[in-house]
């Protein structure tokens, strides 16, 4: 529903628009002989009427009053969708290739069939959290989340714009995401153990054996990998070059400056890559497709995954696991972990804590020396 009252500034005249028994009423001042006027547009009292009322109505009463029109160009009033091409042109400046097509494609899928041709200032909080049930029918809380996300974006450059002073989106809440969900759907750590690693390469043959082994020996992201090409390997130096990603058929750089970086060869790696050899020496990229060429995506790599591990009977998850695996084991056996937040690609430590502290274990043994350290220098003189 619309507001029940607005002011409308046209010409020498003011305008107050209000709604009586659902239909769009007129009140001005005649500025010839000075009296209130009032008049029924005859129109119900919906948002679409208003917009009506401004542009129709108002206009074509004082030309019939006055002989005067406006020329003043009035500030555009945008749908929904002729916004949002503004905005998606200014978002892929940003942010990643790959996220800005991603968000694109979340509007034009789950958003504008409902509120494309809308106006934007007519969209209301109601009419969004139908929108959010409809959706539950045949989404996750998470995924609704990202749909809403872009939306709300958009609400947000608007306001900034100042096409609307409230983001509408702002006033329902966010479908809660149950902390139980499938963890194979998202990117929950959930790393393999040692005995299940095992078991997952004993059921993997070809190049899907050398893509997991190399995955869990180093922690390069997925995308990552598929974009290597023979000449970022020294095999001299025992270092993996790492400076691009590939997204949805798309070369671009990793997810941030400090994913570029050099990566130790471990035995484990230096062996899945002496295997892969044999079959794509021939090649620049280091894994390839059925046509011979670098992979679109790894998203048909983590299909054959899932697959594997059905066939080892190890818990589905996530091939992005793998690089969990990677670092929760090294940093669990007590490993540098300047070297692994290095090696993962990321900014500095606080983030690698932030993701794998609880994989930092110690014995009594071990907790018994560290206090006893700690404690020969700490407030040692109070002791004696």
């Amino acid at each position: 529903m619309a507001k029940n009252r607005v002011q409308v500034n046209y010409l020498d005249f003011t305008f107050t628009v209000f709604a009586k028994y659902d239909v769009w009423q007129l009140s001005f001042k005649n500025p010839n002989d000075g009296k209130v006027v009032k008049r029924s547009t005859k129109l119900p009292s919906t948002p679409s009427n208003l917009i009506a009322v401004r542009k129709e109505i108002i206009p074509s009463l004082v030309e019939y009053l006055t002989g005067q029109i406006d020329t003043v160009q009035e500030e555009k009033e945008f749908t929904l969708d002729e916004f949002a091409e503004e905005y998606f042109e200014l978002h892929k400046a940003r942010v990643r290739e790959h996220t800005a097509s991603k968000n694109k494609k979340h509007y034009h899928n789950h958003i504008k069939p409902y509120f494309g041709h809308r106006l934007i200032i007519s969209i209301k909080p109601i009419e969004l959290e139908k929108w959010q049930i409809s959706l539950k029918k045949d989404y996750k809380p998470l995924t609704i989340q990202k749909y809403r996300s872009v939306l709300f974006s958009i609400f947000d450059e608007a306001i900034r714009n100042e096409l609307i002073q409230v983001n509408p989106l702002s006033k329902v809440i966010a479908p809660k995401i149950n902390k139980s969900f499938d963890k194979s759907e998202n990117d929950e750590i959930y790393p393999f153990s040692k005995a299940e690693l095992q078991n997952i390469l004993e059921n993997s043959d070809g190049y899907m054996y050398n893509f997991i082994l190399l995955m869990y020996s180093t922690g390069i992201r997925p995308g990552e990998i598929i974009a290597l090409k023979w000449e970022d390997i020294d095999f001299d130096r025992k270092q993996i070059d790492v400076h691009k990603t590939i997204v949805h058929g798309t070369i671009g750089h990793p997810k941030t400056p400090s994913s570029v970086r050099k990566v130790d060869m471990l035995p484990t790696t230096e062996k899945a890559l002496k295997l892969q050899y044999k079959f794509t020496k021939d090649y620049e990229y280091i894994f390839i497709n059925a046509s011979k060429k670098h992979f679109y995506s790894h998203d048909i790599i983590n299909l054959k995954f899932k697959k594997v591990l059905m066939l080892s009977a190890v818990e589905s998850r996530s091939l992005y696991n793998l690089r969990h695996s990677f670092a929760s084991q090294l940093i669990s056996d007590g490993e540098d972990i300047v070297w692994v937040s290095r090696t993962l690609g990321h900014l500095d430590v606080s983030i690698t804590l932030k993701y794998y502290t609880k994989f930092i274990k110690e014995d009594e043994e071990t907790r018994l020396k560290k206090i006893s350290k700690i404690g020969a220098n700490f407030g040692a003189n109070f002791l004696t």
